[in-house]
């Protein structure tokens, strides 16, 4: 296919998403915890970080994603919802492919959790049918249990940060953090190599950026010629300026680089500042709304940066985008503060004013229906989708159960990686 996306809004045609599987069993209490005191007692960063803030219970995040699947066909269709598990099992059937899967994510064994695999085992990876080498690569075990991978993917959930649509353009992406990078390298194994994406225009900032750290939740499409990249916990400024430049070679014509407090609960732009219709936004007051919140800087077709004043709302404005926002968390900062948290500005449009958003998001969803929003079950919602996203006077948001998925740092938006909406509407 080719992807098309001019904006966070428009009506969803094709997205991706991830079921949660078995990798989220593997996971064990030395995986929560950020850093760790060695022997000396000095304080340092934890390895085998995996960064979820709890051990899960997989049942009940089955059916929590469950229901942001059933909407997602509801609104595109079921053949357009599609898992990264299904298109990976078949990138896997290419034996070049399922090469350089196998040895990239044995040299990220290597480079970053100093895991030799054995030949026997490499060898043992190539033979397996594309179903189970998916497993493996995923759980990090052979079927019979063995360790042939330190750990597992368990953030492979969080499809937004796997590849950003920027126009008709993917821009390939690479985790900060090495509990990412394996599954990173598969997705990009698979928009360079899957025959459902063969008509892709790529943009690798890889091979020009040492080190490169750019996540798709850093990425927003505010309009067909406007781009916002966060430069934040996961996405660095080196990694922002290079896709900045390369995005301007296309029809983009600005790009804001927006510094954000590099913080695990502000690790990306997606989860202080998310669009919800053509006017308004879901923001989160003291970074977004308030001056000092943020640093931008607006990158132009010339190259030249430019430091610019105000809020992140008062730029966009002057440069022709006036949104209103609608506050995470409503009016009171300690409600703020927990809703930020829970992936309260986290919203994921469907269509202009049609939204996905987290149930336990109480004063957030109350703010949204006074500004004129119905909250929707997803089951409501499923039973009338089509009338109410051919409907542009009815704005509604669906609250999906999220009690497992928060634990996670990720909301509506991070679970779902949009490959194509329509162009207007």
């Amino acid at each position: 296919m080719k992807p098309k996306l001019t904006g966070e809004l428009n009506r969803l045609r094709d997205v991706v998403i991830h079921r949660p599987g078995p990798e989220l069993d593997r996971m064990v209490p030395e995986n929560l915890e950020a850093t760790i005191s060695d022997n000396s007692g000095q304080i340092r960063d934890n390895p085998n970080y995996l960064l979820f803030d709890d051990l899960v219970l997989l049942s009940k995040l089955q059916k929590e994603h469950d229901q942001i699947n059933k909407v997602l066909r509801a609104c595109c269709g079921d053949d357009h919802a599609h898992q990264v598990r299904d298109l990976l099992r078949t990138l896997l059937h290419d034996p070049k492919a399922r090469e350089w899967v196998v040895d990239e994510s044995i040299q990220i064994e290597r480079e970053y959790w100093g895991q030799s695999v054995s030949q026997k085992d490499r060898h043992q990876m190539l033979d397996l049918d594309p179903h189970n080498l998916l497993k493996t690569l995923t759980r990090g075990t052979f079927s019979d249990g063995y360790q042939v991978l330190k750990w597992p993917t368990p953030n492979m959930i969080f499809t937004r940060d796997l590849a950003a649509i920027v126009g008709e353009n993917v821009v390939l992406t690479y985790a900060k953090k090495n509990a990412r990078r394996r599954e990173m390298a598969l997705t990009r194994a698979l928009f360079r190599h899957h025959p459902f994406f063969k008509d892709c225009a790529v943009i690798d900032i890889g091979d020009s950026v040492p080190d490169a750290a750019l996540e798709g939740g850093d990425i927003l499409v505010l309009g067909p010629n406007k781009v916002a990249i966060g430069v934040s916990e996961r996405t660095t400024l080196e990694s922002a300026q290079a896709a900045a430049r390369a995005l301007l070679k296309t029809s983009v014509d600005v790009v804001y680089l927006v510094s954000i407090l590099a913080h695990r609960s502000t690790m990306h732009l997606d989860t202080i500042f998310t669009l919800i219709h053509h006017d308004q936004c879901l923001a989160y007051a003291p970074l977004i709304v308030e001056t000092a919140g943020v640093e931008i800087r607006s990158m132009t077709g010339s190259g030249k940066e430019e430091a610019r004043s105000g809020s992140l709302l008062d730029v966009l404005a002057a440069d022709g985008l006036t949104l209103n926002p609608v506050l995470c968390g409503g009016d009171d900062p300690i409600h703020q503060a927990r809703e930020q948290w829970s992936d309260g500005a986290n919203a994921f449009a469907m269509a202009p004013g049609k939204i996905l958003l987290y149930a336990r998001n109480e004063h957030t969803l109350r703010q949204l229906n006074s500004v004129g929003y119905e909250v929707l079950t997803p089951d409501a919602f499923c039973r009338n989708a089509g009338l109410i996203l051919d409907d542009p006077t009815r704005n509604v948001v669906v609250a999906i159960d999220g009690s497992e998925l928060s634990r996670g740092r990720g909301g509506p938006r991070c679970l779902t990686l949009p490959l194509k909406r329509d162009t207007a509407g």
